[in-house]
């Protein structure tokens, strides 16, 4: 289990035992020392990362889940200091970058369904690469999860509905979001060559 699932999904797992209990035929709830147990097995989990790493249990799913939680919230706070992305973050930040500056030209009615498509499969696999390859102290990776969530959200919509002037102003969002967040030393260097 990732160590940033939102509070609500965290309560819920807790109050499950004693749901199953209230249910006809369910079991009964777990003994205070089972329960220690299994927290005891969970901070292993946590711990057992390297030093300074957050773990990446997680995938497509699991962003999903968290993409439904309180972290429109939470990211409205500033860090003191930015944090420096890894290589595999800057990628794939420059990458939803470049797949948002495509999808700019659908506004524009130039772009058919087939490649507004191919922009959505574009941001999902950018996004799939930097959960798969990024390795962040908890702090940062924490803060990046809602990016990430929401690049997935617009990502999603993309593919389910075509191309959504609400959608690029999402993602637009994002990326405005990350230099915020991120010290990127090229990010602005990288977009004034780009634009």
């Amino acid at each position: 289990m990732h160590p940033y699932l939102p509070h609500a999904l965290v309560a819920l797992v807790l109050a499950l035992p004693s749901l199953a209990a209230t249910m006809p035929g369910g079991e009964p709830p777990v003994d205070a020392e089972s329960a220690q147990a299994a927290d005891h097995d969970g901070a292993n989990a946590a711990q057992d990362a390297p030093a300074g790493q957050a773990t990446h249990g997680h995938d497509a799913a699991a962003s999903a889940v968290e993409a439904d939680g309180d972290e429109d919230h939470a990211e409205d706070a500033l860090p003191e200091t930015r944090w420096a992305p890894d290589a595999p973050l800057r990628e794939g930040m420059r990458r939803v970058r470049a797949a948002t500056s495509a999808l700019s030209h659908a506004a524009h009615g130039h772009l058919d369904e087939a490649q507004v498509q191919a922009v959505a499969v574009e941001l999902e696999a950018a996004v799939q690469d930097m959960i798969a390859r990024c390795q962040l102290a908890p702090e940062p990776d924490a803060a990046l999860h809602p990016l990430l969530a929401r690049v997935l959200r617009a990502s999603a919509a993309l593919a389910a509905e075509g191309f959504d002037p609400a959608v690029l102003t999402e993602l637009e969002a994002v990326l405005a979001r990350y230099p915020q967040l991120f010290e990127d030393a090229g990010w602005s260097d990288d977009h004034s060559a780009s634009a």
